[in-house]
């Protein structure tokens, strides 16, 4: 008789008095059907994270994200953080390769394999790979609208909700420029990523007069010194799923435009010395590190993308090299602000986001000024003292 080969799952997560609480592997062999979820930290609240759905996603990577989360709830809120911890779920799977039809029958048993903990230590919201439909079809399967934002309007969320982390991305932006005294006539806009944040931010700093002069997505992008037509860029995305088809339309539309890779963007020559580039990273996780943020060609970088760097340490080169870095969780925080109005039904959730812009960068800029360190430094700390604080308030009130 032949013996059922078992062949072990290896994974390895780091841990340390934050976290992580719960970390949750779903295997469902009969669907083929591999999902994690962990849960950071609760002591502020139930943990918030999305659900990304990808054909690599990795245990460890859902942790370094669900830690991020963990961050950025604990600065977002407008007087102290969100009520909010951190967490975050993942389904290996290509969303651009299975049917719909698939892609609701993965979502509903992971959301059944995970219903214990939802809403009560998990809240989710689309994330890389899935969408408002998505939660819909999470929060059914749950039985509870509370179990996730993001939702279509019939079952209680709200348009704010749409864009709200590249709208928060765009206040970050105006913010800081304004704060470093820096003319937005003068900046140049390379984006990496044109998605589901990138496309909207891209499109608002458009409108508002950026001049965006480099786009890319995973396949390569478009570049033009005069700028691009961020208009029809869109246009010509959705129409044919790459940025790059843009070169493929009539030459007159674009007579000065060039292809780009993804590696050419981060060195992309100014073309004066008075330019100031802004550099977004809009797509994965692990865009640079400090070899390559030696070389980088930037002034400022506003981090869309979650985990755009590989180490810490790529913080520290980007400080000496006087790029202003607004990292991950202070860049990119609207869509959780906006949620939390979605949960309680505030009526002004974008008077809410703007006001966490501000507060927040005003409570950390300065202070990394006259400290002369990164503001993701001070960031840390103030996201580490509130949760610790909650930590102990939970302690006390539990008497363990």
């Amino acid at each position: 008789m032949s013996k059922l080969k078992v062949k072990p799952m290896n994974f390895t997560i780091p841990y340390d008095p934050l976290g992580p609480e719960k970390v949750i592997i779903v295997k469902e062999p009969s669907i083929n059907l591999t999902g994690f979820l962990v849960i950071d930290n609760t002591a502020p609240g139930p943990g918030k994270g999305g659900l990304r759905m990808a054909p690599n996603v990795r245990v460890d990577e859902v942790f370094r994200l669900a830690r991020i989360m963990t961050w950025k709830c604990a600065i977002a809120g407008v007087r102290e953080g969100l009520p909010f911890g951190g967490a975050k779920a993942g389904i290996k799977a290509d969303p651009k390769k299975i049917s719909l039809e698939r892609k609701k029958l993965l979502i509903k048993a992971f959301a059944e394999a995970i219903s214990p903990f939802c809403p009560q230590n998990y809240i989710s919201a689309p994330d890389m790979g899935t969408n408002s439909s998505d939660m819909d079809t999470f929060v059914k399967t749950i039985g509870d609208r509370n179990a996730a934002t993001g939702k279509t309007k019939s079952l209680g969320g709200i348009e704010e909700r749409r864009g709200a982390t590249a709208r928060g991305l765009l206040y970050t932006i105006s913010y800081v420029l304004d704060y470093y005294g820096i003319d937005p006539n003068e900046c140049t806009v390379a984006l990496m990523g044109f998605g589901k944040v990138g496309k909207p931010a891209t499109r608002m700093l458009y409108e508002k007069g950026f001049k965006i002069i480099a786009v890319t997505d995973s396949q390569g992008g478009v570049y033009d010194k005069n700028g691009l037509d961020i208009y029809d860029l869109i246009k010509v995305k959705e129409s044919y799923g790459t940025v790059s088809s843009y070169l493929n339309q009539p030459k007159d539309a674009h007579p000065n435009a060039k292809p780009i890779t993804n590696e050419a963007i981060l060195r992309l020559k100014k073309e004066s010395k008075n330019e100031k580039r802004i550099f977004i990273p809009a797509a994965i996780e692990g865009v640079y590190d400090e070899r390559i943020a030696k070389e980088m060609v930037a002034d400022l970088i506003f981090e869309a993308a979650n985990d755009p760097a590989k180490n810490p340490e790529t913080y520290l080169v980007f400080h000496k090299r006087g790029i202003i870095n607004i990292n991950d969780f202070l860049a990119n925080k609207g869509g959780v602000v906006v949620s939390y109005a979605e949960l309680n039904r505030l009526l002004q959730p974008e008077t809410l986001l703007i006001e966490s812009v501000e507060r927040v960068l005003d409570r950390i800029l300065p202070v990394a000024e006259d400290r002369n360190v990164p503001p993701r430094m001070v960031a840390l700390e103030l996201a580490n003292h509130h949760i610790s604080e909650k930590m102990e308030e939970r302690k006390r009130l539990r008497g363990y």
